[in-house]
């Protein structure tokens, strides 16, 4: 063998594994079938953009619907927070009286239910009907929504179980409003922590088990909670042993 053919052989492998290559061999392959087949993939590069022009404009959609639902609670609210007598300033809607301010609310929170239904905006809606009902006496109206509401997956349902509860109590239903308020304890929220829940309960416990309302209480002394909860404690356990 000459000199230097063992390094001509090296070269003429290397040539042949460049030549070979598996990506170039893939990609020479997809420009081969893209030649080949050029009318058909083209076709599917049309099918492919009207799907992301499909999706891009269910997105937009489903954005625009949300705004629209944000603007319609928004509305609501405003119609809750406005003022009774006279309008603070000019332009501000606001009511003669408490009662047609109350009224007026529930029409709006009952439209935006009626409009947008189980949405995060409809259930954050029929969460302050119920409310707005039960305090207007409406006891089966309220618990009807507020049921509704404390099934759902909206971060108004611990909320809703709460305003539930009470009701149950102002009718003697104790029992009812005490596996409300056990299933927050058992399973806290962002909006409802389990000491605030335990407070809850040890509140309601203390006319009718005032001993384990008072133990409840003892639990929750000490550090890792938060101020308001703390304070709540002290204030309940101070009751409870008068």
């Amino acid at each position: 063998m000459k000199k230097g053919s063992s390094l001509d052989l090296t070269r003429h492998e290397l040539k042949e594994q460049i030549q070979h290559d598996q990506f170039t061999d893939s990609v020479q392959s997809a420009v081969d079938y893209i030649s080949a087949n050029r009318e058909k993939v083209t076709r599917w590069a049309i099918a492919a953009l009207v799907v992301l022009a499909i999706v891009g404009g269910a997105f937009w959609f489903a954005s625009y619907r949300r705004s629209l639902r944000q603007h319609d609670l928004q509305g609501a609210f405003a119609v809750l927070d406005a003022p009774v007598g006279e309008a603070a300033a000019a332009g501000l809607k606001s009511y003669p009286t408490q009662d047609a301010k109350t009224k007026a609310s529930m029409k709006a929170f009952s439209d935006v239910v009626a409009k947008d239904g189980s949405s995060r905006e409809g259930l954050i809606a029929r969460y302050y009907l119920g409310t707005l009902k039960a305090q207007s006496g409406d006891s089966k109206g309220a618990e009807t929504d507020l049921t509704a509401v404390a099934a759902s997956h909206s971060e108004c349902a611990p909320l809703a179980k709460i305003a539930l509860a009470q009701l149950y109590q102002s009718e003697n239903r104790i029992t009812e409003a005490q596996n409300l308020l056990q299933q927050l304890v058992t399973k806290p929220a962002d909006l409802v922590s389990k000491g605030q829940a335990q407070v809850l309960l040890a509140q309601l416990m203390g006319s009718t088990n005032p001993q384990e309302a008072r133990k409840m209480l003892q639990s929750l002394k000490g550090s890792g909670h938060d101020p308001a909860v703390t304070r709540a404690v002290d204030q309940l356990s101070a009751e409870l042993s008068k």
